[in-house]
């Protein structure tokens, strides 16, 4: 309260630097066939597990 920091610019980190950015691009991942690879029941990339709520 007793310094004024009103022209002080606001800051993330001490040295200034820009964000990389990637392009925005909607994907499946590339690796569906990896994710569902070790699943003991598949179908159609989708994980089969039992029905539990009635």
């Amino acid at each position: 309260d007793e310094l004024d920091t009103s022209n002080v610019a606001p800051m993330t980190r001490v040295e200034a630097m820009t964000m990389k950015k990637r392009k925005d691009e909607v994907t499946d991942g590339f690796c569906a066939d990896d994710i569902v690879k070790n699943a003991p029941a598949v179908d159609d990339h989708y994980f089969v597990v039992p029905k539990i709520v009635e």
